[in-house]
């Protein structure tokens, strides 16, 4: 089977072993929890187990809130693997100064440690029960957030443009307290697409102005979709 048609489905998918310091996972890690809720309001960040390539798509449903805080479910993308928290540092939860990140909050949008748009129809502090939060990225890129099925819009259309991982988080904040992943797969790059990518993020100048320097198999290879 070439790998532009494999897909790793909904039981290959589990949340990250690295997660915030209140979270437990059951349910073969498909269920986190943030423990301790009507105490602390944090630390109940999780990620995706498998790094989000090519057209993916990663839904939680939400199984339990609490009552007494404000805030609630915060998802995004980070192009930095759970890995690097291995040593003991992990962001109590996500803000603007989460940088190489997108990030839904309530009803805006955090694009790295500068930017925050107004986005979604849909205000995430009014989450219930039982209502499904989650992300779907295309092929070429665009990221796009989902509350029960529905779209809220085109969040970016660069999550692929480094040859960073990408991996989906979500944070149990505030009134969020349970959630199980609903809905996931990953339907990843080919190597010749990864490939490609590697060499075009590599250049220093657009291809049609290295043409004349690069060996012809190169341009070909380059230009093929």
């Amino acid at each position: 089977m070439n790998s532009e048609d494999s897909t790793a489905p909904n039981s290959q998918f589990t949340f990250h072993r690295i997660h915030g310091s209140r979270i437990r996972l059951s349910n073969s890690s498909k269920t986190a929890t943030r423990l301790e809720a009507a105490k602390f309001y944090d630390n109940g960040v999780v990620y995706s187990a498998l790094p989000l390539s090519g057209h993916a798509k990663f839904v939680v449903q939400a199984q339990e809130l609490a009552v007494g805080w404000s805030g609630s479910f915060k998802i995004g993308v980070i192009l930095i693997s759970p890995e690097v928290f291995k040593d003991g540092f992990q962001p109590p939860r996500y803000s603007p100064a989460m940088p190489h990140s997108w990030v839904w909050s309530s009803l805006s949008l955090h694009v790295g440690q500068d930017l925050k748009i107004s986005y979604g129809s849909v205000n995430l502090e009014d989450l219930k029960k039982g209502d499904k939060l989650g992300m779907e990225i295309s092929r070429e890129g665009t990221l796009q957030f989902l509350v029960n099925d529905r779209s809220q819009g085109a969040a970016a259309t660069n999550v692929y443009s480094t040859d960073k991982l990408v991996y989906g988080f979500v944070d149990h904040y505030g009134q969020a307290v349970t959630s199980t992943i609903a809905e996931a797969f990953v339907n990843p790059f080919s190597l010749q697409h990864l490939c490609k990518r590697k060499i075009l993020t590599g250049l220093t100048s657009n291809v049609s102005k290295l043409e004349p320097y690069l060996p012809t198999p190169l341009i070909a290879f380059l230009a093929y979709t």
